[in-house]
């Protein structure tokens, strides 16, 4: 039989800029709290306007269903 998988996806704004840079790292507590649940990181895509700002990122992830 093969394995069946349940996904799930997060999203995370960008991080606040200042000067051009980041003046913090992505907040990680909610993509923890999915990995102590079970779930894989198995991909992000950025999410941008129109005009290419990126405005934040899906993480998406997977766990096998039993």
């Amino acid at each position: 039989m093969a394995k069946r998988w349940e996904y799930g996806q997060l999203y995370e704004t960008n991080p606040e800029i200042f000067g051009g840079r980041p003046k913090s790292g992505i907040n990680l507590v909610k993509i923890n709290k999915a990995g102590e649940e079970g779930w894989e990181l198995v991909g992000s895509t950025p999410f941008t306007s129109a005009q290419g700002e990126v405005l934040g990122a899906f993480y998406l992830f997977k766990r096998p269903v039993d």
